[in-house]
């Protein structure tokens, strides 16, 4: 007895009509005639009633579809509880270039996965490919393709940054601004913020940096003080209400990071399902 014959009886004693029942099946009628033949030969019983142009359910045939109605929902709760116990022993470990496309994604997938055990770091760009091929990593958040026939990467989410301006300052007046416009500028910044850091650096000539690294430490300030600060969307950080301050969008090429999810291929099955989820969600976000 196979679980296919099962739902095969189930959906004959829906549809009523064997032909309507082998086109929702996808099946020709005549095989669908012949499987159920065979169980009926394994049960050592008739369950239709035949004539020359029709078959029907007869009265212990309805019993034992009822029956597989049951066994099939059965079968789908242990598919759950498997899928549970799947996701309740995996721990994922997470290498990304930036902080925020992380705590977004570590937001959701908490909440989507809430047995997940998630740990991250952010090293190097240029070392997470390895971390990867090292299987030290089983997801990874990047910037670029990666060019390896062992690992996939899909595109991910969009991050683009924000400048929070004080209203005494006269770029707060401007709709957008460019990185050239921050130069000899003194602006406040968390530095644990992977390859912004550097971003920053580069294309912002001669801005003086009052750096935190404490994250909490760096929250508190932005709050009480309102100085000229980073903000994205990301970072939870572009909506809240600071008083004397503006954000406004940097429109230089270099402010707007595209994010790809990469992971091994080898590895995809044992995600169960984490990476489809994610780059699906991530289009609502």
């Amino acid at each position: 007895m196979e679980l296919v014959q099962l739902r095969q009886l189930v959906c004959i004693s829906q549809e009523k009509v064997l032909s309507h029942a082998a086109e929702k099946l996808n099946i020709s009628q005549s095989a669908l005639s012949r499987s159920i033949q065979r169980l009926e030969d394994e049960l050592g019983m008739q369950l239709f009633s035949r004539t020359k142009n029709s078959m029907s359910l007869n009265e212990a045939g309805l019993v034992i579809a009822e029956q597989a109605k049951l066994v099939l929902e059965d079968v789908r709760a242990l598919s759950a509880k498997a899928e549970a116990l799947k996701n309740k022993s995996l721990p994922l470990h997470i290498a990304t270039c930036a902080p925020a496309p992380l705590w977004k994604l570590a937001a959701e997938l908490g909440t989507a996965f809430p047995a997940v055990s998630i740990s991250s770091e952010m090293p190097d760009e240029d070392s997470i490919v390895g971390l990867l091929l090292a299987e030290k990593a089983d997801l990874a958040i990047v910037r670029k393709p990666i060019a390896s026939g062992a690992i996939e990467s899909v595109p991910f989410m969009e991050e683009q940054l924000f400048m929070q301006i004080p209203l005494s300052d006269e770029l707060s007046r401007k709709k957008s601004i460019r990185f050239a416009d921050l130069a000899g500028k003194e602006i406040r910044e968390y530095t644990k913020t992977g390859f912004w850091h550097k971003v920053h650096r580069d294309c912002i000539p001669g801005a003086r940096y009052i750096e935190y690294d404490d994250l909490m430490v760096y929250t508190n300030v932005i709050k009480s003080q309102c100085p000229l600060t980073f903000v994205t969307e990301l970072g939870n950080t572009l909506h809240v209400e600071r008083d004397g301050c503006v954000t406004v969008p940097i429109t230089d090429a270099e402010a707007t990071a595209r994010y790809r999810l990469a992971f091994l291929r080898k590895s995809e099955p044992r995600l169960g399902g984490i990476v489809s989820w994610a780059v699906h969600a991530a289009k609502q976000w």
